[in-house]
């Protein structure tokens, strides 16, 4: 089963999300240091310099702070280092920061709904329940890890709403308001350590109608673009990351599953230590996964959706449509890219594989030849596959592992187990067997 992208399709895929990330990091590099004008502007006149300055010489230390270009440039650092971590690992990053705003805020009025302990301690419990099924993941059989994994899987899918809903709008509110897009709340961050004022996500992002009715044209559309690309790079980072959740529904190897979440956690936690020791080093280590996940955003997208619709299968038990089953495209070569959701019918010479382009396109039809069919069926899904060439073709979604018999009669295929299955059942073979021995031994010392 080929799972690994089309490197020669990246160009294909990504050009014009590549060109918008760089625009949008040059909009950013603007933001985080303006115009040197706007920031020296001063009255002219001596009139009005003698009378300005009595106000301005006590809020000109603050103020220094708070304006400055690289103060600025730190926050925005620390917004898309913040984002991308939170897109990594949403459920994770939304508890840690919830409970370090709670320990730097307490439990006044003012506290954000992420740094409740009425919404944090559920968090905290569903992820103490994730972490526990992941650490004892190679102890459960496999039938009941895989169904496991699919409640994770879907998990995972809410915790990102969640995560998403309630962090994403106060960190890009922390974001502009940092950089003077938008209005002042009389939210201060002084009190606060130097981290937590950066890192945690504390502002009340009610500013927003205020800025609509006071800001000028220019501010609102730099605002827009910030937003849209804050949404952006955490829907492409978390797609992409989000494929390792759907790796381990389809793997069948513990050791696998254990690989992967070390990688994401071993990433998150340079990600971590680099936001710890300057926003700017985590920048740079975040702009490589920003890019690479827009690279990989497409591919990302078709196998989640396929592993979607084996994690929903493997929970909900829904039963097999025979008039024009759901299928995959196994591979990437028949005219569409690999993972292509769609519908399969037999034809004389092969298979026709109906789909949507971008789920919304009118129809389009593939003629698959296929010389010798054989449908595999596999320990978690049935593929179907030209003998002659021993290529997968078309894979289908667990729910079809009860019809494989009628699968074939409406392909016209043979039916073949699959490796890993003739495996498992040798190895159940072979263990009966033993057990089988080991009781009549038992028996004749008795």
């Amino acid at each position: 089963m080929n799972v690994m992208p089309r490197f020669n399709h990246i160009k294909d895929l990504r050009a014009p999300g590549f060109l918008a990330l760089v625009l949008a990091i040059g909009v950013f590099a603007g933001i985080a240091f303006p115009a040197e004008a706007s920031d020296t502007a001063i009255a002219t006149t001596p009139a009005a310099t003698s009378a300005a300055t009595s106000a301005a010489t006590s809020a000109a230390t603050s103020a220094a702070t708070s304006t400055a270009p690289e103060s600025r440039a730190v926050t925005v650092a620390t917004g898309i280092a913040q984002i991308t971590g939170l897109a990594i690992s949403p459920l994770l990053v939304l508890v840690a920061i919830g409970w370090s705003d709670y320990a730097a805020l307490g439990t006044s009025a003012a506290t954000p709904l992420h740094a409740n302990p009425w919404f944090l301690v559920p968090c905290s419990i569903v992820l103490a329940l994730a972490l526990l099924k992941k650490c004892a993941s190679p102890a459960i059989p496999l039938p009941i890890r895989k169904l496991l994994d699919a409640g994770e899987y879907l998990e995972a899918k809410l915790a990102a709403l969640i995560a998403a809903g309630v962090l994403l709008p106060t960190i890009i509110s922390t974001m502009t308001a940092a950089t003077g897009s938008a209005p002042n709340t009389g939210t201060t961050t002084a009190s606060l350590p130097a981290p937590i004022a950066h890192v945690a996500g504390f502002l009340n992002p009610s500013w927003m109608p205020a800025l609509v009715a006071d800001a000028g044209f220019s501010h609102i559309v730099l605002l827009a673009v910030v937003i849209a690309t804050a949404i952006a790079i955490f829907v492409s980072v978390w797609i992409t990351f989000h494929v390792i959740d759907a790796l381990i529904v389809l793997s069948p190897f513990a050791i696998v599953d254990a690989a992967l979440v070390a990688l994401r956690g071993s990433i998150l936690g340079v990600l971590a230590l680099a936001l710890l020791i300057h926003p700017f080093i985590a920048l740079v280590f975040a702009l490589p996964i920003i890019v690479l996940s827009f690279l990989f955003a497409g591919w990302c997208i078709r196998l989640d959706i396929f592993a979607c619709t084996v994690a929903c299968d493997l929970l909900f038990a829904r039963k097999p449509s025979l008039h024009r089953p759901r299928a995959f495209l196994a591979r990437g070569d028949f005219g569409a890219p690999i993972r292509t959701m769609g519908h399969a019918e037999s034809t004389p010479n092969g298979v026709r594989f109906t789909y949507h382009p971008f789920f919304v396109l009118p129809a389009r039809n593939l003629e698959i030849p296929v010389s010798s069919r054989e449908l595999v069926h596999g320990l978690v899904w049935p593929t179907l596959s030209d003998g002659t060439k021993r290529t997968c073709v078309i894979a289908f979604p667990p729910r079809y592992r009860v019809a494989v018999d009628e699968l074939a009669t409406r392909f016209e295929a043979r039916v073949r187990e699959g490796r890993l299955r003739t495996g498992v059942r040798r190895l159940r073979e072979g263990l009966a067997a033993l057990a089988s021995v080991l009781r009549g031994e038992s028996a004749a010392q008795v």
